[in-house]
């Protein structure tokens, strides 16, 4: 079945056709299913003019869908890669991308960059990616916070995919978050987030301090806390204002 996979991913790379493993493969159909829910998502809650936050744009994945929404608004991106950043910023020239990590604070700090799968680099190295998988390289980078980067500015929706870092983007937002009040769509996958030493239920907890329900993209919820702290298969999460 292994051999099967891979020969269907193959032809799904080649023809640009990602049902074609998402049909046999569990990962591949939830990934695709969360691509299809971001994308609604974004679609529902940005006007052409509104603003958008990328934080942890890698090759700008969902950013370009955001710029397709809201081709007048103002777009920010945030990418600590700098083959990456300037990657992304050829790509959308209209778009502020800022070679920084984002985080509880400002700093220079270590990342590991995973050269052969880079979205899985992140501040702290993630100890299932082998040497021979990854071929990691440690790089400096400039750490700031969204408070700080987007001060003045309200977004709509602010998308978060940080490998594991995501409470600490959270935590260097607050006044962000209370001010502006946008949607957030944050990766969070207990395992990772362990990495840095946060609890499950820590997003849940700054969040819903904040007047925010948690969703999962895909449209479940809302969770209680012991929900989202045990829940396993969620990967890619959705946060709504109350107000």
């Amino acid at each position: 079945m292994r051999l099967h996979k891979r020969a269907i991913g193959a032809v799904s790379r080649r023809t640009g056709r990602p049902e074609l493993l998402a049909a046999v493969d569990f990962a591949a159909r939830q990934a695709q299913g969360d691509e299809i829910a971001i994308n609604a998502i974004l679609a529902s809650s940005l006007r052409a003019e509104a603003t958008y936050v990328d934080v942890g744009t890698n090759r700008g994945q969902v950013l370009r869908e955001a710029v397709r929404i809201a081709p007048l608004g103002r777009h920010i991106a945030f990418e600590p890669i700098p083959s990456l950043a300037a990657a992304v910023a050829r790509e959308f020239p209209g778009v502020d991308c800022r070679a920084l990590a984002v985080g509880a604070r400002k700093e220079v700090t270590q990342f590991c960059h995973f050269t052969a799968l880079d979205g899985w680099s992140g501040l702290r190295r993630h100890p299932t990616i082998s040497d021979e998988q990854g071929r990691p390289e440690y790089i400096d980078v400039e750490v700031s916070t969204l408070d700080a980067e987007l001060d003045g500015v309200s977004p709509s929706v602010i998308k978060i995919d940080v490998e594991g870092a995501e409470l600490s983007v959270l935590e260097g937002g607050r006044s962000l978050l209370a001010r502006a009040r946008p949607v957030v769509i944050f990766e969070h996958v207990a395992d990772a987030a362990a990495m840095y030493g946060d609890q499950p239920q820590a997003p849940w907890d700054l969040l819903s301090e904040l007047g925010y329900r948690i969703f999962s993209v895909t449209g479940r919820g809302p969770f209680t806390r012991t929900a989202f702290a045990k829940e396993s298969a969620v990967v890619n999460w959705l946060a709504t204002p109350d107000a």
